[in-house]
C-alpha cells in the first residue's frame, strides 16, 4: 500500500465504479487499483513509462495492462461508463455543450 497520494489517483468510489469493467480476475503481486493509478499517473503527467515513481507497480507491469486493456476495449467501456455517469449528474450540460469533455483514459501514449 502506497503512503504518498497523487492527484491522478482514483478516489475509492471511482474505483468501485470501474472495477467490474476490468476483466482481469487473477492473483497478482499488485492490486489492480494500483496498476490503474500508475496508468493514470503516466497519462496525466505525460511522463514516459520508465519514469513511473517507484511506489507504483513496476513500469513494465503497468504498461502491459495499459496495452492489454486497450486492445480488449476496456478503456472504451470505462469511458462510456464515466460518460453515462457524467450525463446523469449534469443533465443540463448537454444543452450547453454537445459533448462533455472526453476522458483522459482514451489518450494514446
Amino acid at each position: 500500500m502506497r503512503i504518498k497520494k497523487y492527484t491522478s489517483d482514483l478516489r475509492p468510489g471511482d474505483w468501485l465504479r470501474i472495477e467490474p469493467l476490468i476483466p482481469v480476475r487473477r492473483r497478482s503481486k499488485w492490486p489492480l487499483e494500483e496498476v490503474v493509478n500508475g496508468i493514470l499517473y503516466v497519462l496525466k503527467n505525460g511522463c514516459g513509462w520508465r519514469d513511473l515513481p517507484g511506489e507504483f507497480p513496476c513500469w513494465n507491469t503497468v504498461h502491459y495492462y495499459f496495452t492489454k486493456w486497450g486492445k480488449e476495449g476496456v478503456w472504451e467501456n470505462i469511458n462510456a461508463c464515466l460518460l453515462v455517469d457524467y450525463r446523469e449528474k449534469h443533465p443540463g450540460d448537454e444543452k450547453k455543450k454537445p459533448n462533455p469533455p472526453p476522458s483522459f483514459l482514451t489518450r494514446k501514449v
